[in-house]
């Protein structure tokens, strides 16, 4: 993860928003003058609110289009849930939930 984040983070213009996952990624003073660093516990989230770890990156996905208004909210939920077994969907809507809400406090609290 750490990995990742130090490729890909050259990529964001100095000012913009990383969402990171704390548990696994510990930027540095530096990265937090260069960028927006924005933390949200998604794997605490998916195991423990949602109740499946799994479901980390449907948490993630809403974070996401949350921050970047990218997709149309609906068009991407039906999107995803046409990518899982049914008995799956109700996990996966409350964990794209789970990851809206706290996506929207962060930016509020921004």
């Amino acid at each position: 993860m750490i990995c990742m984040f130090q490729l890909f983070k050259k990529g964001v213009r100095e000012g913009g928003t990383i969402v990171i996952e704390p548990n696994l990624v510990f930027p540095s003073e530096e990265d937090r003058k260069k960028w927006n660093i924005v933390e949200i516990p998604i794997i605490t989230i998916a195991k423990e609110e949602v109740g499946n770890v799994i479901t980390q990156s449907v948490v993630a996905l809403a974070i996401a289009n949350t921050y970047m208004d990218a997709i149309d909210e609906q068009t991407l939920i039906d999107t995803m849930l046409s990518k899982v077994p049914k008995k799956v969907h109700e996990l996966n809507l409350k964990a794209f939930e789970l990851g809206k809400k706290y996506a929207n406090e962060a930016m509020a609290n921004a």
